[in-house]
């Protein structure tokens, strides 16, 4: 399978790298979170990248699956403790910024 880091593979400038460090942070952090549920979304997310990364999705399905998944963490997170949704409201912030707004556009 492929890696969604290739996904950067073409891109230059620092803009790229900075991007690639961001959004490789943001996994790191979600999947190592003390939630298992901020983990869970953190690998769900990690494997949506991925499948674009090796072809099986196309850019327009990924961004419709992040914004699909982002309705639903904000749904969740009226359900949480406030440490948690502090949690899911960072990870709503790192899909929607590094990975919609900025990584999709870069590609």
């Amino acid at each position: 399978m492929a890696s969604w880091k290739n996904l950067f593979d073409g891109l230059k400038g620092d803009l790229a790298s900075e991007l690639k460090e961001e959004v490789a942070n943001l996994l790191d952090w979600a999947k190592s979170d003390s939630s298992n549920f901020i983990k869970e979304q953190g690998l769900k997310i990690e494997d949506y990248l991925n499948q674009l990364a090796g072809g099986e999705i196309t850019q327009d399905q990924l961004a419709g699956y992040l914004r699909d998944h982002v309705r639903l963490l904000k749904m969740q997170q009226l359900k949480m403790q406030v440490a948690e949704k502090a949690s899911v409201q960072r990870l709503i912030k790192g899909i929607t910024n590094q990975i919609i707004n900025r990584l999709l556009k870069l590609l």
